[in-house]
């Protein structure tokens, strides 16, 4: 069965593409089969796997407006291999368009598990590398999600950042939109282990959600190599597969299918 996976939180800059892209490889170095999904109009997913989101044709934005607009979205068209053998649906910067025109659609907040349903059945794994907002493409993440990967910032104030997000997918659950979605898992990323904050930030997620959501044992440390990667448009597995960061998602990977098996 496939799982479909959102990478989502509210705030920018806390390593969601980061966790897309290389969680990705490193599912397709376990012999998964793996679409990694860009839904933030940015593409910064896009860009992260060597596209560029100017350029690009189609993109998951014509599967998306021709859904909306009633037509045959083929989805199909829209995805790329890329050189890590996972497969890619990109984005462009013309998606930011679709939140609006989102409003006044009918079963709105289902668009994209509509315009994934055809190809689901292909991967092993789907992730969606969410926008960070909570607006109705997140809705559309959540909603089309088996369960959802919450990354947060080793920094302070981290533990209050995810309350929104929270709340979200509660309010996904409470409206029978999706009253199964699950959460795999917070995610620390971009932790400082020469300080003492890396710890106290864990401690203080682990206290305010530990009793009733699952905290990854793998510490995403803050490395230079994640961004020289994203630069060349690779993860970091193929950017520099003995670094820390590679042996992080490798574990991040591990722990994820204990998780969801």
């Amino acid at each position: 069965m496939t799982q479909i996976i959102a990478v989502a939180m509210q705030k920018g800059g806390v390593g969601k593409t980061t966790t897309t892209v290389n969680l990705a490889a490193a599912l397709t170095e376990m012999g998964k089969r793996v679409l990694a999904v860009d839904l933030d109009p940015q593409g910064n997913l896009t860009q992260h796997c060597g596209f560029d989101p100017d350029r690009v044709s189609p993109t998951i934005y014509d599967a998306m407006k021709a859904e909306i607009e009633g037509y045959e979205n083929r989805v199909a068209a829209s995805i790329y291999p890329t050189a890590e053998s996972f497969h890619l649906l990109p984005s462009q910067p013309e998606l930011s368009m679709t939140e609006l025109a989102l409003i006044n659609t009918l079963s709105r907040e289902r668009v994209l598990w509509t315009v994934l349903e055809p190809i689901a059945g292909r991967y092993d794994y789907i992730l969606i590398d969410c926008n960070p907002s909570l607006g109705l493409l997140v809705v559309n993440a959540l909603t089309a999600a088996n369960s959802v990967i919450i990354p947060i910032q080793a920094e302070y104030l981290a533990a209050r950042g995810a309350l929104m997000i929270l709340s979200s997918i509660e309010t996904v659950r409470r409206k029978k939109l999706n009253p199964d979605l699950s959460i795999a898992g917070i995610l620390l990323t971009m932790a400082d282990t020469r300080t003492l904050l890396a710890q106290e930030v864990r401690e203080a997620v682990t206290a305010q959600y530990g009793n009733s959501i699952y905290i990854f044992e793998t510490l995403v440390r803050r490395s230079i190599r994640f961004a020289e990667s994203a630069a060349a448009g690779q993860s970091i597995l193929a950017y520099d597969s003995k670094s820390q960061g590679a042996d992080a998602y490798r574990q991040v990977a591990h722990e994820l299918l204990r998780r969801i098996r």
